[in-house]
């Protein structure tokens, strides 16, 4: 017969803890709050999108540009130190979802849920560390030169291109996925009862222009690795210019740049709702 040790005893009760907690405790609620804080962000990017597509904006159209938008003012800068708060909560509870949730699911189903959380974890990290640097008023916009520089870094090693490529694919098909759930409304799956029929409306449009969105830029990413440009890739600010250089560009940018606005005030009024991140 095993015994417990002291720290084995510790760490199954820690988890125990961060699974309750996950699962209707303080840290699912402060995860809802940083769910509705990264709306924030899509309604601001969405924002400064718009403004680039009637040629009024110079600041760039991604999370960085959307931080900075807000620190321009006191209260501005103060709900930035909120939304990393949050932001780095609902990283938190994504990472113990990852290790822990979805333990009714078959095992499949419950693996592909993990991973899912998993990227929003690191997604949530990586939102909040973007947050205190402008705070810390460190770092640039950069308009997509860190995506291009590591592409660049990729594509010089043996079999970089077909790398670069499989990314490309996987976030086209990821935005093909989004515009699905969009359109069939299938997001709801996530949310409790009860949620207003107009916020499903924004969530529908909101989740076919950040599709759209993640779809360029897989395009982009594509093209980068077909001819070994890494000057093709880049981040969403990226994606959203290469929509203002097609025909008609300043009317699609518009029309996605309000459908980001859309998808950001869905997450912000739909957070209580909020079942899985």
């Amino acid at each position: 017969m095993s015994h417990e040790t002291d720290g084995e005893r510790l760490a199954r009760e820690a988890g125990r803890a961060a699974r309750a907690s996950a699962e209707y405790g303080w840290l699912r609620t402060l995860g809802r709050a940083g769910y509705a804080a990264k709306g924030v962000l899509w309604f601001l990017l969405g924002w400064i999108a718009l403004q680039l597509a009637v040629g009024s904006s110079r600041q760039s159209p991604n999370q960085r540009g959307a931080f900075e938008q807000l620190a321009a003012t006191g209260l501005g800068r103060a709900l930035i130190v909120v939304m990393a708060a949050g932001l780095a909560a609902y990283a938190l509870w994504q990472a113990v979802e990852a290790v822990w949730g979805f333990r009714t699911l078959e095992a499949p189903h419950r693996a592909a849920k993990r991973v899912a959380s998993a990227g929003r974890a690191v997604v949530g990290l990586a939102l909040a560390g973007v947050a205190l640097s402008v705070l810390a008023r460190t770092g640039s916009a950069g308009s997509g030169q860190t995506e291009r520089q590591l592409t660049a870094g990729v594509l010089a090693v043996p079999g970089g291109a077909v790398i670069v490529a499989v990314v490309g694919l996987v976030l086209l098909g990821l935005g093909g996925y989004w515009v699905y759930r969009g359109w069939t409304a299938a997001f709801r799956d996530k949310l409790r009862p009860g949620v207003d029929r107009r916020l499903v409306a924004a969530g529908r449009v909101g989740h076919v222009a950040r599709g759209v969105a993640i779809a360029v830029l897989g395009v982009l990413l594509v093209l980068a690795a077909a001819r070994r440009d890494p000057s093709r890739a880049g981040g969403i600010d990226s994606a959203l210019g290469a929509l203002l250089a097609l025909p008609l560009g300043a009317v699609l940018l518009g029309a996605v740049a309000v459908g980001l606005m859309c998808f950001g005030v869905f997450q912000l009024a739909s957070a209580r709702y909020l079942e899985e991140g």
